[in-house]
């Protein structure tokens, strides 16, 4: 009977999820754009900003205050609404992956292409269809992670880690909190972000070995230690 009762249930249950969805379907409105978010109209931009979240949303409100000509792109209607809302924000509805809609942004007169979205196999996609129809175009791209800081690189895109520049003033503000002045603290971030990026650009050469990666970064380590501990000798040294 126990049987006979589980059997049955996995029969009925996939059956009930998709009466389900036939009765969810009808009732989940699509997404209405305006069609002058959909008419894409602009001169002759300088940058091109894929995605306009957070990340993109302060590239443009500085370009803009440069009075730097750009246009932004988003699939997300809340999005550009919100922008446009703040005054004549060039952003307009398409997705960067259709080359009709980067030649209507005319990236091909752009010399900064932007990709700010907050998927990393969407900015990944973007790099390589930007690299492939525009190969002279100088690529700045969002970064999840180290992994897909290398994956960009393969691409030729210039990678920003979305939380590094954070962490660091994260960092150099709890050290200044702890009794560091605030050059030794600017000093001390300053040393940790050159090594980082050294380490980082050593680990693309092996990035797809697991092991090698380990490797250096256990090096690292120990490295970036030593060169703390210089740093604090040399200041105990020009104190006394």
């Amino acid at each position: 009977m126990l049987v006979l009762t589980i059997t049955l249930s996995m029969a009925i249950t996939p059956l009930l999820f998709i009466a389900l969805a036939r009765w969810i379907k009808p009732r989940i409105k699509p997404v209405e754009v305006p069609d002058e978010y959909r008419d894409i109209q602009t001169d002759k931009p300088r940058v091109v900003i894929a995605g306009m979240g957070r990340m993109g949303q302060i590239v443009a409100r500085i370009l803009r205050a440069q009075k730097i000509p750009f246009i932004a792109l988003d699939t997300a209607v809340e999005s550009i609404e919100f922008s446009r809302s703040f005054g004549n924000v060039p952003v307009f509805y398409g997705d960067p992956l259709r080359p009709e809609i980067l030649r209507a942004a005319k990236v091909d007169e752009a010399e900064y292409f932007v990709i700010a979205t907050d998927d990393p196999d969407t900015n990944i996609k973007t790099a390589k269809l930007i690299r492939k129809l525009y190969p002279h175009m100088k690529i700045i791209a969002r970064a999840r992670n180290r992994q897909h800081v290398h994956r960009l690189m393969d691409i030729g895109a210039h990678a920003v880690r979305e939380t590094f520049y954070s962490s660091l003033e994260m960092s150099r503000q709890t050290l200044m909190g702890l009794g560091l002045t605030e050059a030794q603290a600017d000093a001390r971030i300053s040393r940790f972000k050159r090594h980082d990026e050294q380490v980082l650009a050593a680990q693309h050469e092996v990035y797809d070995d697991d092991a090698k990666v380990l490797q250096t970064a256990r090096e690292a380590r120990a490295d970036l230690a030593q060169l703390f501990e210089a740093d604090r000798l040399d200041e105990e040294a020009a104190k006394s």
